[in-house]
């Protein structure tokens, strides 16, 4: 297929997403990591360095660039000047770049560090991150957020209240205290987001407070901040594709690709609740093959399998989800009925490293949900983001004055 037309189509599928995604990612782009040092959390401290990273399968050293916008409360894009929010270009080449050693897939690894000698970010506030070629064509897409520290929000999780969803919900109850700054008007002033496991599909807003006390605004509300508890992230680990694995039946090589195939997994919401340590969604790139994971990782196709029992095929679209694709719903994702094996399955290639999943269902207008296949516990070990906004009355540019990640079993 001829490059500029596959670039073409490629851009107008995003046109058509964007005002809900902002997380496309270009079917050659794969392992994008957005790290801070500590985790792929794209909630970050102004200041703190961070460094975006990611391979190109087609590893024919194209001219990338970054580019760096400012959005609003709601991810639209705001009419600000650079200056506003930046020192620096907004947007620059990508030089640092590796080809791959010694793998299968050849694959050409990228990597650029924020803030750098040309881009220094300036005012906290939720940005877009966007990735272009030489022909200024989007071939990804990330949001992040760069907060200041100038209040202390205080958060818990809670059982759900309602006694039809105590077993399967749990609540998030916060207030934001804040000594050092006069807020007139907190319901006009101050705009909350609340996310479960960093992911923006699963993300309660616009709430405004219940109390006031002193120098503290109260959030202890109910309905308005729970989420399904859902159940804890399956796993498996491609670390060494010439070993083997507890979740993996076996790794071959077909074609001079790795091809590993895991055990197929049940409907978890016919079992009960069983506490089992995950990362929330997040993965890690590493190899016992090589001594550089960026460019000596092998890229190995996962066949993902999922028993069809208690699941009516012609209903919902089932997918495998996790923070590997960013959450995001596609082709190569999606399960597809077998009637031959009665499983749904499906082929994902991905670089190696320790993979958290689970499976989803999801309807084109509906929401996500993850507990139709995996089952809600309240037991389930989540972590919850709480991000303020504050933005004066009469103010052109709000910040982001805190921000606190508290989890489920604190």
């Amino acid at each position: 297929m001829n490059t500029k037309i596959r670039y073409t189509n490629i851009l107008a599928l995003f046109l058509f997403f964007n005002s809900t995604a902002q997380n496309f990612t270009a079917d050659f782009i794969k392992s994008v990591v957005f790290n801070n040092g500590v985790n792929q959390n794209p909630i970050l401290e102004l200041g703190k360095s961070f460094r975006v990273s990611f391979d190109d399968l087609e590893a024919d050293q194209k001219d990338y660039k970054y580019l760096i916008e400012h959005c609003d409360y709601n991810w639209n894009k705001t009419d600000l000047q650079i200056t506003n929010f930046l020192d620096g270009y907004n947007s620059f080449e990508i030089n640092n770049f590796e080809n791959s050693f010694n793998t299968y897939q050849n694959y050409t690894h990228y990597s650029f560090d924020m803030p750098n000698q040309f881009s220094r970010i300036k005012t906290s506030g939720n940005y877009l991150l966007t990735v272009l070629n030489s022909y200024d064509e989007i071939c990804f897409q990330r949001r992040f957020v760069i907060y200041e520290p100038l209040v202390t929000v205080r958060a818990s999780v809670k059982r759900d209240r309602n006694i039809k969803n105590i077993q399967k919900k749990q609540v998030v109850n916060f207030s934001v205290v804040h000594p050092d700054i006069r807020i007139n008007n907190p319901k006009q002033e101050l705009k909350i987001s609340i996310l479960q496991n960093n992911d923006w599909n699963l993300e309660k807003k616009d709430l405004v407070p219940l109390f006031y006390r002193n120098n503290e605004i109260i959030y202890n509300y109910n309905e308005e901040s729970s989420f399904y508890g859902n159940n804890e992230f399956l796993n498996f680990d491609t670390k060494n594709v010439r070993g083997s694995n507890i979740f993996i039946a076996r790794t071959v090589i077909e074609n001079q690709q790795f091809h590993s195939y895991l055990y197929a997994t049940i409907a978890r919401r016919f079992m009960p609740y069983t506490y089992f340590p995950d990362i929330n969604g997040g993965f890690t790139i590493r190899t016992l093959n090589g001594s550089n994971a960026a460019i000596e990782s092998e890229y190995n196709n996962v066949h993902f399998a999922l028993e069809s029992k208690g699941i009516d095929p012609t209903k919902d679209n089932i997918y495998v989800y996790g923070a590997f694709n960013n959450y995001a719903f596609t082709e190569e994702n999606r399960m597809k009925y077998n009637d031959i094996s009665g499983e749904f399955e499906t082929v994902i290639n991905l670089k190696q490293g320790f993979y958290n999943y689970t499976y989803v269902t999801k309807k084109e207008t509906a929401p996500v949900a993850l507990h139709k296949v995996s089952g809600s516990f309240q037991e389930t070990e989540n972590d919850y983001t709480i991000v303020v906004y504050y933005k004066p009355y009469g103010a052109v540019l709000g910040k982001v004055i805190g921000a606190t990640t508290v989890n489920s079993k604190s």
